[in-house]
């Protein structure tokens, strides 16, 4: 994920749910709230150059979000690898487990993490 932010997610049992840490600090809302979700979601995909350029001059990159990719599934205190499919922008994503079953998330927040695939690192323990 961000290599800036660091983020990370760990399951809180008590609370049945992942909480997020950027730089091994706990993660808050505005409001002071610890970030938490009952799913993490995370997409590995490409990037390619969106034509456009921020006011130093570095590409910003455009997230293709078409087609299949790994994925990794953090739901229930446990972490799968998974499929993730998106046959066009207007559909939905799907995520599958390598027999094709649909994961099944639980109920509540989820977050979504974009991960690219040449630069990105994720890791699951």
């Amino acid at each position: 994920m961000s290599t800036y932010s660091q983020p990370g997610w760990t399951w809180d049992e008590a609370r049945g749910a992942w909480l997020r840490t950027e730089k091994g600090v706990p993660a808050t809302a505005a409001s002071g709230a610890r970030l938490a979700a009952a799913n993490v979601v995370v997409l590995r995909v490409d990037l390619v150059d969106s034509g456009t350029r921020d006011p130093s001059g570095a590409v910003v990159p455009e997230t293709l979000l078409e087609g299949t990719g790994d994925a990794l599934v953090a739901t229930g205190g446990r972490t799968l690898d998974a499929t993730w499919s998106k046959g066009a922008v207007t559909e939905p994503v799907r995520l599958t487990t390598a027999d094709g079953a649909p994961v099944r998330l639980e109920p509540g927040v989820t977050w979504v993490e974009l991960v690219p695939n040449e630069t990105g690192g994720v890791t699951a323990g």
